[in-house]
Parts: C-alpha cells; structure tokens; sequence
C-alpha cells in the first residue's frame, strides 16, 4: 500500500465497473480524468483484480515509455534504469500523471518538427488521464525562441535569485491565483499536509542544474547526436524554472516540474558520449551506480 494507492483501489473496488456494466452516468469520484477512469473500466472488464489494475497501468505506462525510449534515445538500456532510478515511484504513487508524462513525451516529435495540432493533440490525450499534461503546451512555442547557453544561465541565476528573495511574495501569488486553486488547492491550502514548503538547499533543484549546465555547456558536441536536443534542452530548462521558483510549495513544485524532469532519460545516457571510448564502460557502470542508490532511496520509504 503506496501512498495514494489506498484512493485508487478503494475507487477500482467499489465504483469502476466492467464495460458491459458501464453507463453514461458512471464518474470517478476520487479524481475528474475520464481517460484513467476508462482504463479501469477496460481492465475491470479483463480482471476484477485490484493487483492485475496496479499491474495493467503500470504495464500501459512502461509500454508508452518503451516506444519513447526507442525513438529518442541511442542508449536505450541508460534510458530505462535512469527512469527506474529517478522515477519508478509514479507508476506506483503518481500512476496517473506517469501515464500523461509518458504521453507526452512520446509526443515530443511534433514539438521538433513544429506540428502544432498534433502536439496539442497529444497533449489533449494526455490530460485525459491527468490534468497536469497542460503544462506541456508552452513547451512547443519555446521552440520558436532561440535560446543561448548564456541565456539559461542567466535563467537559472535569476529564478535563484526571485526564490530566496521574493519567496513570500511568490507563494502570495500563487495561494490567490484562481487556476492554481482550483487545480492544486490540496498542495496549496494553508494548514494541509501536503503544502509544507522547502527551500533552495533542496537537493534536487542543484542536481537539475547541474544536470542542464552539462547538457547546455556541451551543446555543440551533443546537438550533433540527436535532432531533439534543443526541445529537451529547453523542456529541462522549463522544468527546472518550475521547480527553483515554486520550492515554496515542495510537492506542487515536484509535481508541476517532474514531466518535463523525465527528458533526463534521454540527456543523461549522452553524457557517456562525451568521455574517450575507453572509459565508456567505466560510465555505463558508474550511471547504473548512481541510479541503483536512487532507487533504494525512492522504495526505502515505502517498504
């Protein structure tokens, strides 16, 4: 029993039914998104088992992330163990934004070519099964700006700067802002648990720096190895904003940040690139180290 997995099985046992049984007038009741209530109507329909619904999603979401693996990555086996590492735990706890996040990135294509209805198709799709997925959209007009290694700098710089100085200000903004109540009010409200706040000494807003300035300081060598690097360079820029100006709200910023925190997939297995080929292997073991730590922090909690 993850953490949310309490609301999502008592919502498969007791309201979702099979599709022979469904009607126009059946809702979820613990979330809004049609697409993830129909899911558990197609695997109701093939198993009345809470344990095959756990499995069935996770098994939909890893089969969107495989297709996107393949496509984007050269180093597909890095790909999937740095997800393992950074981000197994949606597929148990956040199973619904893990569907819409594996959706949209394989809908990262049209953001490259610049096809601009399919892409918001994709997104459209995608927040069928969680309401988040919108935030994707300005990742495809980001695409018309030609942003400079020196302007992510400054970008990162400055974002510091408004969050340990205008902090109080920012989280003002965000607790009256109509859209963010009404998408977000749990992680927002004051008094609720889920609404705690952090600050800058959080570990993974540095860890995502670092990660963009390796992949920003290296673009010449690494834009030469797949067509997407500036979609992803400026989708893990986009990312990385989110998360440094909301780390007043901890969990509506790792929420808000972590689709587009996913590129890391495809960025971190290009670093072994950049180092001589006789000490590739050497990267291939040390990535799958540091990962493996990752996900021993990720599960300890839960276990």
């Amino acid at each position: 029993m993850w953490s949310d997995s309490g609301v999502y099985y008592q919502e498969f046992v007791d309201i979702v039914k099979p599709l022979s049984e469904i009607s126009s007038n059946d809702r979820p009741q613990n979330y809004g998104e049609m697409g993830f209530f129909y899911l558990g109507v197609i695997s109701k329909t093939l198993s009345n088992s809470s344990t095959f619904y756990f499995i069935f999603v996770s098994a939909i979401t890893m089969l969107l992330l495989y297709f996107g693996i393949k496509k984007y990555s050269i180093f597909p086996f890095i790909a999937l163990y740095v997800y393992l590492g950074r981000f197994v735990n949606r597929n148990t706890i956040q199973i619904r934004a893990a569907i819409a996040i594996a959706i949209v990135i394989w809908g990262t294509i049209y953001v490259t070519k610049r096809e601009l209805w399919k892409y918001l198709l994709v997104v459209f799709i995608a927040s069928r099964f969680h309401t988040s997925a919108y935030i994707a959209c300005p990742l495809y007009f980001m695409s018309y700006v030609k942003i400079k290694r020196s302007y992510i700098y400054w970008g990162i710089f400055v974002s510091l700067f408004f969050a340990a100085y205008f902090g109080g200000t920012i989280r003002d903004m965000v607790s009256q802002s109509d859209i963010a109540n009404e998408w977000a009010r749990s992680y927002i409200e004051e008094g609720s648990e889920k609404a705690y706040s952090n600050d800058l000494t959080n570990p993974v807003i540095w860890y995502q720096i670092i990660i963009l300035f390796i992949w920003t300081f290296y673009e010449e060598r690494l834009s030469k190895l797949t067509e997407h690097y500036y979609t992803i360079r400026n989708a893990y820029f986009y990312s990385t904003v989110i998360l440094i100006v909301l780390c007043q709200y901890a969990i509506l910023a790792g929420r808000t940040s972590t689709l587009f925190a996913t590129y890391e997939i495809f960025m971190i297995p290009l670093f072994v690139v950049l180092l001589p080929r006789s000490n590739r292997m050497l990267a291939h073991v040390g990535i799958a180290a540091f990962y493996a730590v990752f996900l021993f922090l990720n599960i300890r909690r839960y276990v």
